[in-house]
């Protein structure tokens, strides 16, 4: 090759405008970087996540590797990626359009592990930083030195050559269906960094399927390709090439930038004797001497492939909507279950099953029913100092309905806070996104120290029943009206008020549980009031309904936090909007 190009003259030939349309876009395209890389996928959705990251992480390459460094400077030299199928010739094409072994060549495959990419020391600025594929690591060395690195897919070896025009560098990629995953990969990166392709195909396989995914890729973007047709045995170019222009044309490739390359031995130095690669060189050089065509070229690939992205972001965009809905439905199910729970809850409290049993007979033995309910219709003082002596007398009775109180809130709680997560376990299992993120969740569900977080609640409530009586009973005459029966008896009489006041006791229960609760609150009246009376109750039965739902609320959470976790409501906005300014005229 001969270094005949004005590329100092084409890379400050941009006009103010077109900096600043480059500046603009440049700056668009990172908020798009940084948006993309915030997006996640669940694994386990409808359609596999791990195709979603893959286009995530193809469109990310393909903004940092290529349209940032592209849109920055359209004049910058071009880069031609040789790509094609394992066994093609590509590594040998590549040297011998050099005219010496720059890319280790062989019967082993992989061989080309490490790209190779050659340019004009000229150059070497727009290629050693990392302006574009800034994730492979510049390594420096001549040939296929493996000492410096060459075995590596996660390096770039440059090779600096007089020979390669300026304007213009060539890069040789890994096999497009190597064996090696990570090759494969690298391929697909490379090729998709580039500004011009030379695709290499053999005559026994131009027609196969993988190379054409590719190409039509190619075709769709507008990139230019060059397709080689190598190793063609004499006769058969005839037949071949025809069928081969058909099919590039189909696909909206240039069938003129076909090169045909027949079957012929190699040099001394492996390599293809150069009246055979003198049209292809011929080409090359003519384009690295035309700056403006090498800018129209530059062009129109940049434009291909930010009309490539933002149809990439396109899909993503609607797949992360689809993920909101689902996420959404989940936590619609979750909340709706939990809101259920607090809703039996409260249908316990006022059935008045809580004050059966053992509430009812330490509540009994509290009050001595039979005393209280003869004094119904007596003066109100002489039934509180009766009540009175029966709390001096024996005080442990306070603590025995405090822990019976606590015992049968505690089983409700228990009961249906363990029932609601059972039942979403269910019904997440019973979904794909569910499913997928029942996986993430902490274990056991209800969680390990649901019993002391619900014995805690219960105690924060009568600590606030106290704290209320304490409060209210904070004047000197209601004061000394308290000290007969002391705060936490009180506190016991106004809880059992509280729940027999909506509970849906019958027969005999009326009377005994009922009618002494009764008694309670007419005592309760004598010390603060009737109007108050009935806004303590009130208040009270509220502060236990915030307790129980901020337990079930800290239960719920074990699944609403994975899903907030995973929800991300504002990005397939952001992401619209960037990519809708993308596509705008003035973007490009």
């Amino acid at each position: 090759m001969e270094s005949n190009s004005d590329l100092a003259k084409s890379s400050g030939q941009e006009t103010a405008s077109q900096t600043e349309i480059g500046s603009d876009s440049a700056a668009r395209l990172s908020e798009l970087q940084k948006l993309l890389e915030e997006l996640s996928f669940v694994n386990g959705q409808p359609r596999e996540a791990s195709a979603f990251e893959e286009l995530r992480n193809k469109a990310l390459h393909q903004i940092s590797d290529y349209l940032i460094p592209r849109v920055s400077n359209l004049g910058a030299p071009l880069l031609v990626v040789v790509g094609g199928s394992t066994g093609s010739g590509k590594s040998t094409l590549v040297n011998s359009l050099l005219g010496e072994q720059v890319s280790l060549s062989g019967a082993v495959r992989p061989t080309t592990r490490t790209p190779v990419l050659a340019f004009n020391p000229v150059d070497q600025s727009f290629f050693e930083s990392e302006r574009i594929l800034p994730e492979l690591k510049r390594v420096a060395g001549r040939g296929f030195n493996a000492d410096a690195g060459a075995a590596s897919n996660h390096a770039l070896l440059m090779t600096p050559r007089e020979q390669v025009p300026r304007g213009l560098a060539i890069l040789d990629a890994p096999d497009i269906d190597s064996v090696s995953d990570e090759n494969r990969e690298l391929a697909g990166q490379l090729l998709n960094a580039a500004d011009l392709w030379i695709f290499v195909t053999t005559a026994n396989r131009y027609a196969d399927a993988l190379p054409w995914d590719m190409l039509t890729e190619a075709g769709a973007r507008k990139i230019t390709v060059c397709v080689v047709l190598n190793r063609v045995p004499p006769g058969a170019e005839d037949d071949i090439v025809p069928d081969l222009k058909r099919l590039l044309s189909e696909k909206d490739l240039d069938p003129s930038l076909l090169h045909v390359l027949n079957e012929t031995h190699l040099d001394d130095q492996k390599l293809i004797p150069s009246e055979h690669v003198e049209p292809l060189l011929a080409w090359l050089n003519s384009l690295a001497a035309d700056s403006a065509k090498r800018q129209q070229i530059a062009a129109q690939t940049l434009d291909g492939a930010l009309r490539r992205t933002t149809a990439d972001v396109s899909e993503l965009i609607a797949e992360l909507q689809e993920q909101e809905k689902q996420l959404g439905e989940l936590r619609a199910l979750t909340n709706e279950r939990f809101e259920q729970s607090l809703a039996r809850i409260n249908d316990s409290l006022n059935d008045g099953s809580l004050l059966r049993g053992e509430i009812l007979a330490r509540w009994q033995d509290f009050v001595g029913a039979g005393e209280l309910l003869r004094g119904i219709e007596g003066a109100i003082g002489r039934m509180r100092d009766r009540v009175g002596a029966f709390l001096t007398g024996r005080p442990p009775a306070t603590h025995r309905v405090e822990q019976a109180i606590e015992s049968g809130l505690h089983m409700v709680f228990i009961a249906e806070a363990t029932k609601a997560c059972h039942d979403v376990d269910r019904s997440w299992k019973n979904t794909p996104f569910g499913q997928a993120l029942r996986s993430n969740l902490q274990s056991p569900r209800p969680p390990q120290d649901l019993n002391e977080q619900t014995s805690e609640s219960i105690r924060l409530w009568q600590k606030d029943v106290l704290d209320m009586i304490r409060q209210e009973g904070a004047g000197k005459r209601k004061t000394a009206r308290m000290a007969a029966f002391g705060v936490n008896g009180v506190a016991v009489i106004l809880m059992v008020v509280v729940f027999a006041s909506t509970a849906g006791l019958t027969g005999l229960e009326i009377g005994i549980a009922g009618g002494s609760a009764l008694v309670g609150q007419k005592l309760l009246e004598a010390i603060f009031g009737e109007d108050a009376v009935r806004r303590m109750a009130t208040k009270a039965r509220k502060m236990l309904d915030a307790r129980a739902r901020d337990l079930l609320d800290r239960t719920s959470s074990i699944y609403l936090d994975e899903l907030a976790a995973k929800s991300q409501p504002e990005l397939a906005d952001r992401l619209g909007k960037i990519t809708s300014a993308l596509s705008s005229k003035g973007a490009h």
